[in-house]
């Protein structure tokens, strides 16, 4: 029983580590204090290029045009849901000739909140929590 125990308190402490470190390592370029000189638009651009888009990818102002638009639709507490759907914000990320997967449409989405509205980056990650985005 002990060793049961503590085999599961290593296996939770590992998870927990593992999680907590993907999460800051992922949006490294997006977090001020580490790159402080880094203005907004450069921070939401370098950790956006990380991530895959179909087809091709998108221009700069492309990408650029969707956070002050997320942090609005945020600012006026519409969902994650809400912001990306079609019918609803309408700012999924995608263009004539580029798109996304779901989970890379997530992972920009927090990329663009932390940088340009960081007081909206826990909703968002709650959002994304409890419907499943993959967090």
């Amino acid at each position: 029983m002990r060793r049961t125990a503590m085999l599961l308190a290593v296996v939770l402490c590992a998870s927990l580590t593992a999680c907590g470190s993907r999460d800051t390592g992922r949006y490294a370029a997006a977090d001020p204090k580490a790159t402080p000189t880094g203005t907004k638009e450069n921070r939401y651009l370098k950790s956006a290029a990380s991530l895959s888009y179909a087809h091709k990818h998108p221009t700069d102002a492309e990408l650029l045009a969707f956070p002050p638009k997320w942090c609005q639709d945020l600012a006026l507490e519409h969902s994650v849901e809400y912001v990306l759907d079609p019918n609803g914000g309408g700012l999924y990320p995608m263009g004539q000739d580029w798109g996304m997967l779901l989970k890379d449409a997530h992972e920009l989405l927090i990329v663009g909140v932390t940088v340009y509205c960081p007081e909206y980056r826990g909703q968002v990650l709650k959002d994304l929590r409890s419907t499943g985005g993959g967090l």
